[in-house]
């Protein structure tokens, strides 16, 4: 039986026979952690899209509930393009009107297939940071 490690050692032999050895490096070391916006930013049952300083990503950021953060790609799982936002913990894709689950980020009407890929928020006193 193959190990774990044993598996992953093969993959990157593999990989940097053919010329890929800094595809693993660079994903590896692509997650980074930004400040979004302020805690007071978002309402309970809203959000917003923010983009961060120094990323391309738009991020929705959410209050579902009060207290609890929820932060997902902003972009439409339909077409990629920018989501409304969100009002009573609904987000709206003003292009085609796919919505979606403010706490879970799920589908809740089409077109749009699959939901919203989320990231990991923290709070850190009154800022909201995400890790994408």
């Amino acid at each position: 039986m193959l190990s774990r490690r044993g598996l992953l050692s093969g993959l990157a032999t593999g990989l940097a026979a053919i010329g890929l050895s800094t595809l693993g490096a660079s994903a590896a070391h692509a997650a980074k952690t930004y400040t979004v916006c302020k805690t007071t930013d978002i309402k309970i049952g809203s959000g917003k899209v923010f983009r961060p300083s120094g990323s391309s990503t738009y991020v929705l950021i959410t209050q579902p509930r009060k207290g609890v953060w929820k932060a997902f790609n902003a972009n439409c799982t339909h077409e990629n393009v920018p989501v409304a936002g969100a009002v009573n913990n609904v987000v709206v894709c003003n292009q085609h009107g796919a919505r979606f689950n403010a706490e879970t980020g799920a589908r809740t009407a089409g077109p749009a297939r699959r939901a919203l890929t989320a990231y990991k928020v923290a709070i850190s006193g009154t800022s909201v940071k995400v890790t994408f």
